[in-house]
């Protein structure tokens, strides 16, 4: 994922990072290096904050028993058995 970030430094020499597509979320660093470190540890947070505000909503919006969360991964250029079964069926 890449993202935009407005990095600016301070008279103290601090530099200081803002997303704009995450409003709030600023952080900042005594070197370059440092900042990029807690620019990712800020990204990750924000989105973790941001599914739990989801999932809360989900749940206040939907009958207790009526739901459920997990995680998942995203590989690229997988396919499920039943689409499998289809390509197959497909191609002969």
């Amino acid at each position: 994922m890449k993202l935009d970030c407005i990095v600016t430094r301070d008279e103290n020499g601090v530099y200081c990072a803002e997303v704009p597509a995450m409003p709030g979320l600023v952080t900042d660093g005594r070197t370059l290096a440092e900042l990029r470190t807690r620019l990712a540890e800020a990204v990750g947070l924000y989105l973790e904050d941001l599914a739990e505000e989801q999932a809360e909503k989900a749940r206040a919006a939907s009958p207790s028993d009526a739901w459920r969360a997990f995680s998942f991964d995203i590989v690229p250029g997988t396919l499920s058995p039943a689409r499998r079964r289809r390509s197959r069926a497909a191609l002969a």
